[in-house]
């Protein structure tokens, strides 16, 4: 068998496929997320409002 002349290299190229574990991102950002944390604070807020009248009474 003939001796090599080139070394022989494996190059590994990272794949195009996203990652599993990945979670995608919203083609809206994090308005979403925004929107959401904004609507339970109004709740927190009412909830808080709604205890202080009864306390009142």
């Amino acid at each position: 068998m003939r001796q090599q002349t080139k070394p022989f290299i494996i190059e590994r190229k990272p794949s195009r496929k996203p990652k599993p574990d990945a979670q995608r991102l919203s083609i809206w950002g994090r308005l979403g997320a925004d929107i959401a944390q904004g609507l339970n604070d109004e709740r927190n807020v009412d909830q808080a409002a709604a205890k202080g009248d009864d306390a009142r009474s």
